[in-house]
């Protein structure tokens, strides 16, 4: 990522389309296009501590409180560094205590719906929820167009002190070395048509989301729950996933569970697409390394799967592997690269609107994720241990529903995160525990 000067760092190709998501959320109510990680831990935490760190990283990264801005002539969006090291006035610690469960549940949605104040550069915080039992739950929102996933997990044990700052880590430091810097040199236009046409040609069958067939008007909220997994059955799992998955097994095997029951679902409420398309991110950032942070370091791979295809857990396996193959005989990665990295140029909300005009106003069927292993530095936060962590991923709307699984402490979880009043809360649930029951037996039962 190159630097116009020293208050301007420009976004890259995937923190547009990450704007590009939050402007169509926003438009249809949402709080925009926000994530989180949520992490349990044993002990109090001191909310004045927690602030004084944060305020102390703000100083030392002005890119926390910047202002995302477009250029005038070339209409790039970057960032705007604020001049100036004072206090900001945004509240980036709260604190709640929750009676009992049922009050823990409500509070935690209530923070998810959460709108940011963007525009006056709060790009992330805090809520630390207490309970009776003396424990807390660390809830870390964000901006996605700041950072992804991983970078997000490497933020959040520098705020709570869990990894130690490099002697690299510097302003330039945890937003330079962009993706485009491991691809060929610059995007080129026959690499991007790649890409479109990949999305003409899963247009041929396009999907049809919950979000766009439900009967009832929904409201613009989200919820989500989450499913975890002994180290034992975490074993098994990983051990069938890597005996039937092949290349790219723990994602292809994942995929499998989670598409089987996604189909059965939509089947239940008499809707029959002529095809999925589920986008899959795929991490961009050098091996070993969390750097950058503050820049989305992601690509993505449509895939599309026939009805027919979905009955069975081989051959959503077998569908799975052959288009990732493909995807890398064709170099798909770097032809989404410079897709993206095209419609720096042009507003960014055209290249989602490129997808619904294909899809027919949809975008996917559902969204999938494995991120992987969490950061091991965030086995304790601020001198406490860690009891959890839990990832809640950013979904786009439609469809409005999305699963990522992730493993912390060797144990595996699912977070499905959906429309409020798309799905009932039983019906994810239900949907959680099938598909853990998919995991644990190598095929749809």
């Amino acid at each position: 990522m190159n630097f116009n000067s020293v208050n301007k760092i420009p976004f890259n190709g995937s923190d547009c389309l990450m704007l590009a998501f939050d402007c169509q959320m926003k438009r249809l109510g949402f709080s925009g296009n926000q994530a989180q990680i949520v992490v349990g831990v044993d002990g109090r935490i001191s909310q004045s501590d927690l602030a004084d760190r944060i305020h102390a990283l703000k100083a030392r990264f002005p890119i926390l409180e910047a202002h995302a801005r477009r250029g005038i002539v070339n209409w790039n969006p970057y960032w705007q560094i604020k001049n100036g090291n004072g206090r900001s006035h945004h509240p980036c610690v709260r604190r709640h205590h929750a009676e009992n469960e049922a009050h823990l549940n409500r509070i935690k949605r209530d923070v998810l719906n959460r709108r940011l104040d963007i525009r006056r550069g709060e790009l992330f915080c805090f809520d630390l929820v207490y309970t009776d039992s003396a424990q807390v739950e660390v809830i870390m929102t964000w901006s996605h167009m700041l950072m992804d996933a991983h970078g997000a997990e490497y933020f959040l044990a520098l705020a709570g002190r869990s990894a130690t700052l490099a002697a690299d880590d510097t302003q330039a430091g945890l937003v330079s070395g962009g993706y485009t810097e491991r691809m060929p040199a610059g995007p080129k236009w026959q690499q991007a048509q790649k890409s479109f046409q990949r999305v003409d040609e899963l247009a041929s069958k396009p999907p049809v989301s919950l979000y766009t067939c439900s009967n009832t008007s929904l409201s613009p909220r989200l919820d989500y729950r989450v499913a975890s997994f002994s180290r034992s059955q975490t074993r098994t799992i990983f051990d069938l996933a890597e005996k039937c998955g092949g290349f790219l097994n723990e994602s292809a095997y994942f995929s499998a569970a989670a598409m089987g029951e996604f189909q059965r679902l939509m089947q239940s409420r008499n809707i029959f697409p002529a095809g999925y398309v589920v986008p899959v991110s795929i991490d961009l950032r050098k091996k070993g390394t969390r750097l950058p942070v503050f820049s989305n370091q992601s690509a993505t791979l449509l895939y599309g799967f026939d009805p027919e295809e979905l009955r069975e857990f081989d051959t959503i396996l077998a569908s799975f592997t052959r288009q990732t193959q493909a995807a890398v005989r064709e170099d798909m990665i770097a032809s989404n690269v410079s897709a993206m990295e095209l419609c720096r140029f042009i507003p960014s909300r055209l290249y989602a609107r490129k997808i619904r005009q294909a899809f027919k106003g949809e975008i996917a069927s559902l969204v999938f994720a494995n991120p992987g292993k969490v950061l091991g530095n965030l086995s304790t936060f601020m001198g406490q241990p860690v009891k959890f962590q839990h990832h809640v991923p950013t979904i786009v709307v439609p469809p409005g529903m999305g699963i990522v699984f992730y493993t912390f402490s060797r144990q595996l979880y699912i977070t499905l995160i959906y429309v409020e009043s798309m799905i009932t809360p039983d019906e994810a649930g239900g949907f959680l525990d099938a598909v853990g029951r998919h995991l644990m037996s190598g095929r749809l039962i």
